[in-house]
């Protein structure tokens, strides 16, 4: 496992060198980026704590003004983002994990999006970003990234929902 996660680290540093960097607002507008991962999986779909979790992501994020959520397509992604796509009236949009994060702050420049992933792509969409921070890999962590007009992290903020 020690030899995975090295590897997934190592390359998604030289992933991250690759491509072109987002686009962030040249407007003086800071962009919110919301991660976490799913919730608690026994199989490949949430389990009854996993639901229970992910019907407290809601409340965990009232303090927060939502402009977009988006998800991998895996289905446990979705199932953990529904209940706040239900009670903020949005509509949950799916990328697949190479590049979402660019994708992401290239569409909603000075606004504040949920991204929903998953352990493995997690640390891509971390290394995209260029940020050196360990991601919210265990379940009900989530970091509030405030990145400044140039794409600087000003903030992260560490939070937890569902405990």
């Amino acid at each position: 496992m020690l030899r995975r996660s090295f590897f997934l680290i190592a390359f998604s540093a030289a992933l991250a060198g690759c491509g072109s960097a987002p686009v962030i607002s040249s407007k003086n507008e800071e962009t919110r980026l919301v991660v976490l991962r799913h919730a608690d999986r026994t199989t490949s779909m949430l389990n009854e704590a996993g639901r229970a979790r992910a019907a407290q992501l809601p409340a965990a994020l009232s303090d927060l003004e939502i402009d977009a959520i988006y998800t991998t397509p895996r289905q446990r992604n979705i199932d953990t983002a529904t209940p706040l796509a239900e009670a903020r009236g949005l509509e949950i949009g799916n990328h697949l994990a190479w590049g979402a994060s660019g994708r992401i702050l290239d569409d909603h420049p000075g606004e504040t999006v949920v991204w929903v992933g998953n352990q493995e792509n997690l640390g891509l969409f971390y290394a995209a970003l260029g940020l050196l921070h360990k991601p919210p890999v265990q379940f009900g962590d989530v970091h509030v990234i405030t990145l400044g007009p140039g794409g600087s992290v000003k903030m992260l903020e560490k939070r937890r929902y569902g405990d």
